[in-house]
């Protein structure tokens, strides 16, 4: 019977032959650079997915039947299928970023399950592909006008937002901060600025609501003496569908920010109010009403009036650092965060193509304030960390110089203060690059951004205990973002501090979380699992990292060490667990 109904489930012959044929267009692509086994992988579970059974898609079943692990598989021990899926969806992003950008069907493989997502694309209304090019000499050498790299980054940034979305509740939810690391803020208030419900359909309503959200969280995370939560961690949480004070609570908010956005003849009319998720009370609301045609004008004014509430009336003590460096254009910061989203994993030179591209475009659109240029000098200098840019004097000057533009519009901006403390890793000196980091958190105390790059700056600094807190506090103002590394790192800075149970612990949640993972954390999971006297957990990292190795999968561990941790000594154990997963490899 059950075969039978999942027979009924299966999808039109036409879609099928489809997605067959993009499955031929990708495998053909050399910028499609899964290997064999990926291949299989991507194969085994769209086959599965047409023929109804998708349900029973599951680590078990992959590891078995394409990876060729035994019946007595654990896929909560052994991560080769997850890690084999995380780096099938980055594969399967860079083709569409090269070669499939102007393909008819997306296919992608959302987070937190290993079913695939079909989306057919109506590409027939678009300009020529020939109008854009500039000159094509075979299929890798071809690179995306810029302003196809556009539309297909907001395509892909929409189905990381489904992916998200899909993500929260699964077999694997986020950790409750309420319940973990309480002092990290003392006495502190910490604001988690919730969505604001539209009222009605209006799909401009919408727009506004999540504009003003985002403007006024901008503006609160520069309020000394307050914790705003990251919107990145509540922006796909909504009115209709959850208790928004108890998702408050989870985050480890002390309060919340809540209200509604309605439609009016003319003009829109926002009713907002502040509770305390301890008593669930209402401490303080307010109305405001606007014409639509000054929407974006009055919507700059709204955030200004509640940060100052919270600093003059709601936390008197309170004081606030807000600038005029303030965003004029919202589709101009509809790219900028575009942008600093793609760029991440940063291991892929077509993201960086696509970033610059758009960063550029945001400096064309909005010469006059710092976001543009702070943006280009993060991105360039994430460029040359990973290799992807010469280290050279010529690339740190463009480096400097997009920061120091940024700082002059606007002394607080936290992008080009962090660009500054890479600048100083680039440059060997690490102390100097913990300097911006601290001075970023002073100018904006809210900011997960530097808190999580002055654990980094630490750490390469030789001080991994020290690492620690800021890493935390990062995790804990944007609890549920996956894309940052921050877990990674301070999963590292853990493990050379000497706590390897709380560094394996950290790094699985990465893991489980979907998470940026690779060849280097593993080897700090079977080097924690090693000192912990884990043999057996140990064996099975390995295993899985030798058959990366075997398949042509190397990674430059010492390089890589040797820009994290300037003690030898420190780096031996990882170097060791690294060898013994090639011996394994060359026995295979």
């Amino acid at each position: 019977m059950e075969s039978q109904l999942s027979e009924r489930k299966s999808v039109p012959p036409l879609e099928q032959a489809a997605i067959d044929e993009q499955l031929d267009r990708m495998f053909e692509s050399s910028q499609f650079g899964a290997n064999d086994r990926r291949r299989a992988f991507l194969k085994y579970i769209v086959d599965e997915t047409l023929a109804g059974r998708a349900d029973r898609l599951k680590g078990y079943s992959i590891g078995v039947s394409v990876l060729g692990r035994s019946e007595d598989f654990d896929a909560t021990s052994d991560p080769v299928v997850r890690l084999e899926a995380r780096r099938l969806r980055r594969e399967l992003e860079h083709y569409y970023l090269t070669d499939g950008s102007n393909d008819p069907l997306v296919i992608t493989i959302p987070k937190g399950s290993y079913v695939p997502s079909f989306e057919f694309r109506d590409i027939s209304s678009g300009p020529s592909m020939d109008s854009g090019r500039t000159g094509r000499s075979g299929r890798s050498g071809w690179r995306a006008p810029n302003w196809l790299l556009l539309v297909l980054l907001m395509l892909l940034l929409a189905v990381t937002g489904v992916m998200l979305i899909q993500n929260v509740g699964t077999e694997n939810p986020p950790t409750d901060q309420a319940t973990a690391d309480t002092d990290l803020w003392g006495d502190l208030p910490v604001v988690a600025v919730m969505p604001f419900n539209p009222l009605g359909n209006s799909a401009v309503s919408s727009v506004a609501a999540r504009g003003i959200a985002e403007d006024i969280t901008t503006d609160l995370a520069r309020v000394q003496g307050l914790r705003v939560i990251s919107y990145a961690s509540t922006a796909e949480l909504s009115d209709g569908g959850v208790d928004l004070i108890d998702e408050g609570r989870k985050l480890g908010a002390t309060h919340i920010l809540r209200g509604s956005l309605q439609t009016m003849t003319d003009g829109y009319r926002l009713n907002i109010g502040l509770v305390d998720v301890d008593s669930r009370g209402e401490i303080w609301a307010k109305r405001f009403d606007y014409m639509t045609a000054d929407r974006f004008d009055t919507q700059t004014e709204i955030s200004r009036e509640i940060s100052a509430t919270f600093s003059i009336e709601l936390f008197p003590e309170l004081t606030s650092r807000i600038e005029d460096a303030r965003w004029t254009r919202r589709d101009a910061r509809i790219l900028y965060q575009q942008a600093l989203d793609i760029i991440h994993p940063p291991s892929d030179p077509a993201r960086f193509d696509a970033a610059h591209a758009l960063l550029q475009r945001v400096v064309s659109l909005e010469p006059d304030a710092p976001h543009g240029h702070a943006g280009l000098g993060f991105a360039e200098s994430h460029r040359a960390w990973f290799g992807l840019a010469p280290n050279t004097e010529e690339t740190r000057a463009v480096i400097r110089q997009h920061a120091e533009i940024a700082l002059e519009k606007d002394p607080a901006n936290v992008r080009a203060l962090l660009t500054l403390g890479n600048l100083g890793m680039l440059m060997g000196q690490p102390l100097q690059a913990v300097e911006y980091g601290q001075r970023a958190i002073e100018h904006e105390p809210s900011s997960s951004l530097a808190h999580g790059y002055l654990g980094m700056f630490l750490l390469y600094a030789g001080k991994p205990e020290q690492a620690i807190t800021p890493l935390k506090r990062s995790l804990s103002l944007d609890p549920l973002s996956i894309r940052r590394p921050y877990r990674n790192i301070m999963g590292v800075a853990q493990f050379h501090a000497g706590h390897y149970r709380d560094s394996l612990n950290t790094l699985q949640e990465n893991l489980d979380l979907g998470g940026p993972f690779g060849p280097h954390m593993m080897v700090y999971q079977a080097a924690g699992n090693a000192a912990l006297g884990q043999l057996d957990e140990e064996a099975a990292i390995l295993e899985s990292l030798s058959e990366m190795i075997a398949e042509g999968e190397t990674f430059p561990l010492r390089r890589w060490l040797e820009k994290v941790i300037y003690d030898p000594k420190m780096m031996q154990p990882l170097l060791d667990e690294y060898e013994k997963a090639k011996s394994l490899a060359e026995a295979r």
